[in-house]
């Protein structure tokens, strides 16, 4: 372990399983990716809608774990522009949830995109592991 000032950091490898408790989902893969600054989720779809108040909620599906798609809403909401390798832009959704990666409850901001054609539902940025984990990427899980 190496350490960070005096807390010790976690040696994670480049593949973990984490646990999304705000969204129900446990034991799902997750891909780090020390290039991309936040933290990517997998989600079906998202759109702005308004409740009976006239308030902006944010209505998400996702779908995760291959159990079927689970809707959910969001009333603390943003949205960024982010630019994809290849260097194209595409405005995404964003929202504030815990992310657990071990012992360790992490609360991040995270975007939400389509990654129904990528191999991991999640990808774990640069922001979710900062002064938290150091990456070995010899090593999966």
């Amino acid at each position: 372990m190496t350490q960070v000032g005096k807390k010790p950091l976690k040696t994670i490898g480049r593949h973990v399983m984490i646990d999304l408790p705000e969204l129900g989902y446990t034991g799902i893969d997750a891909k780090i990716d020390t290039g991309a600054f936040r933290t990517v989720i997998h989600c079906e779809s998202a759109k702005v809608i308004r409740d009976a108040s006239g308030e902006e909620i944010l209505e998400t599906v996702f779908d995760l774990d291959g159990n079927g798609p689970h809707v959910y809403r969001f009333e603390d909401f943003f949205r960024k522009d982010f630019k994809s390798s290849f260097g194209e832009s595409e405005s995404r959704f964003c929202i504030h949830t815990t992310i657990c990666i071990g012992h360790k409850k992490i609360h991040s901001s995270v975007s939400l995109t389509d990654r129904s054609g990528m191999k991991f539902p999640v990808l774990i940025g640069r922001k979710t592991l900062l002064r938290k984990f150091l990456v070995d990427v010899s090593r999966k899980y």
